[in-house]
């Protein structure tokens, strides 16, 4: 049995570690069965809660045997990722008895693609509208945005599942969102056509206007482009695709136009994982224009 230890910080810049434990470099499984000991860990961001959740399914797919190791008496991590519903996939319950969702996170959970657009309306656009106190309309921009990931998602992965998870951050008026697949990756994709571009250079292909897209002719020309458009310019955020050994990271500059930085990853990343982080601070309410009529006659 192969034992290994979570990283004491696990954010999406140090999850290469812990990757490297578990996947070697033909990507496979360095072990058939693998320990898991969560005691060391001490602080998870959102987006290490999604890769970890994706890193262990991308196993069990392999059949992989997990098992898992933690504190008897919770942690502030553990007690965040066993919130989060992280272990009840794995142990068929919560760790600890009063373990529950935070009103601050949206339960991690898969989605698949041809559920998709029930989640957005039933789960995700709720949760948003509870978090910020605007009415469901104000976010069918943000529900497009995430709509173009899950035609992503059918584009380039093996299995039309997506793993998500979100936290609300109101003390400095950020919303980060994170999804994650295990599928043949973005750059896989892209070299079908362009064979000669790296992972990096794939994905900076990816994400011009016309070519993110093709799960329908009508759809090329949006897709990713439109994501990263609507999240850096209109919302003020930043959004970070990782797939195979290419990161590429989208935020505002100075003179407010899309600055784009890529570069070749150290570690392996299987599939693709997409973070997206808002700025609450740039919703608005929307109106509904009926209404308003209504109480001008």
């Amino acid at each position: 049995m192969l034992e290994v230890k979570i990283p004491y910080r696990f954010k999406r810049d140090t999850m290469n570690y812990f990757i490297n434990q578990v996947i070697d470099l033909d990507l496979k499984p360095k072990s058939q069965e693998i320990e898991l000991d969560f005691t060391n860990l001490n602080f998870i961001e959102p987006a290490g809660v999604t890769i970890l959740r994706n890193i262990v399914k991308w196993l069990q797919t392999r059949n992989v045997k997990i098992t898992i190791i933690y504190p008897k008496k919770s942690t502030n991590a553990t007690k965040f990722l066993d919130d989060a519903m992280f272990f009840f996939p794995l142990v068929d319950r919560t760790l600890y008895p009063n373990s529950s969702v935070r009103p601050t996170t949206l339960k991690l959970q898969d989605v698949t693609v041809e559920s998709s657009h029930q989640w957005l309306e039933m789960n995700f656009a709720p949760w948003l509208s509870g978090r910020t106190n605007l009415i469901l309309e104000s976010f069918n921009d943000i529900k497009m945005c995430f709509g173009e990931i899950f035609n992503n998602i059918k584009d380039h992965a093996n299995e039309n599942i997506g793993c998500i998870f979100a936290q609300h951050f109101p003390n400095i008026n950020k919303i980060k969102i994170s999804i994650s697949d295990f599928g043949v990756g973005i750059p896989n994709t892209i070299r079908r056509i362009h064979p000669s571009l790296d992972d990096s250079q794939a994905i900076e292909l990816a994400i011009q206007e016309g070519i993110s897209s093709e799960s329908q002719p009508s759809n090329r020309g949006a897709g990713l482009h439109t994501l990263i458009h609507n999240v850096v310019l209109n919302y003020n955020g930043e959004v970070q695709i990782r797939s195979f050994n290419g990161v590429l990271t989208c935020e505002k500059n100075e003179d407010g136009h899309i600055r784009v930085n890529s570069y070749k990853n150290k570690g392996v990343y299987p599939g693709t994982f997409i973070e997206v982080i808002l700025d609450t601070e740039q919703f608005s309410e929307v109106y509904n224009e009926e209404e308003e009529f209504e109480w001008g006659l």
